[in-house]
């Protein structure tokens, strides 16, 4: 029942609410309360502000987390160091997420998936129409987020640049957890569609396909592949953009986040479903060209760009 199975450690504020929230819910139905019980004891106010503690949506209170615990101990006759350790892990939860400075331009539907990717051992995503954020250059970065307003707002209307220099600013220091000791294994595959766009500058494409060229190349950590345009359909995936955040030990379960254009983000953490992505993540990734086969099709298309403006 311990709710810090390899001891106590900087968690970014999600992680800790992710996994205070499960194993509150633990300790309740341990002691064979139901959630209306819970509220009948006045340790919590309502059911709903318990429910959303135990699935980690909102900030916990010391207070109640002080209360809930010594109520479930009643009953369980739970260990001191439970106590301790659930009040540690609140106020790592209401710690501020490295990227607070950044919340008035960035989703709220992508927090969990920001928080979560720097306690990761290992990343692999799928993308249909657009290089990875974490591969991005800046310059690529903002043809797309211009774009983005663009589609938005309605065309003439033009983006607010100071906006947009603080969400670039922002993907790059994301970026940088990539290549710091200690960083998680990204394993990229990329339909060969997004490197064929030819909405963007091509000045800014070239290089985009340069840095991917680069990484791909020589980085120990950085997987990327292409899955070619005559691939096998069956490879396929359901999803344009599908990123699986296996955890480290002690940080929680691994997770799925889904993103559409239309809805935004959705997140996958039952381990049945995580662990299908996962399967068909590894099946899109070998079957894709290999290393040598996505060098020569990044190549080609840098090739292909060569002498354009």
């Amino acid at each position: 029942m311990s709710i810090v199975p390899d001891g106590d450690g900087g968690r970014p504020p999600a992680v800790a609410a992710d996994l205070l929230g499960r194993h509150l819910r633990r300790l309740r139905e341990r002691a064979g309360l139901l959630q209306k019980d819970v509220v009948a004891a006045k340790a919590i106010g309502s059911e709903s502000m318990l429910s959303k503690y135990e699935t980690g949506k909102v900030p916990v209170q010391e207070r109640h987390v002080r209360r809930l615990v010594q109520l479930y101990a009643l009953y369980t006759q739970g260990d001191p160091v439970d106590l301790e350790a659930c009040l540690t892990m609140a106020r790592q939860s209401n710690e501020k997420e490295w990227f607070a400075e950044y919340r008035d331009v960035i989703p709220d539907h992508s927090n969990r998936l920001f928080s979560q990717e720097r306690a990761a051992r290992e990343i692999r995503t799928f993308e249909a129409h657009h290089v990875p954020g974490l591969l991005q250059t800046p310059e690529y970065a903002q043809a797309i987020m211009t774009e983005a307003a663009s589609n938005a707002q309605g065309a003439p209307h033009p983006p607010d640049q100071a906006a947009l220099r603080r969400r670039i600013a922002f993907r790059l220091e994301r970026q940088m957890h990539l290549f710091l000791p200690g960083a998680p294994d990204f394993y990229a595959v990329l339909d060969e569609n997004v490197l064929r766009r030819t909405k963007f500058n091509t000045p800014v494409m070239r290089a985009q396909l340069r840095h991917l060229f680069t990484l791909a190349e020589n980085s120990a950590r950085i997987h990327i592949r292409v899955l070619p345009f005559d691939a096998d359909a069956g490879l396929a995936l359901s999803h344009n953009s599908v990123t699986l955040l296996l955890m480290q030990r002690g940080y929680g379960d691994d997770l799925v986040y889904i993103e559409s254009s239309n809805m935004g983000g959705v997140y996958v953490g039952g381990p049945a479903e995580v662990e299908k992505h996962r399967q068909r993540l590894t099946t899109l990734f070998m079957g894709a060209a290999d290393k040598d086969a996505t060098l020569a099709i990044i190549d080609g298309h840098i090739q292909r760009l060569v002498g354009k403006r």
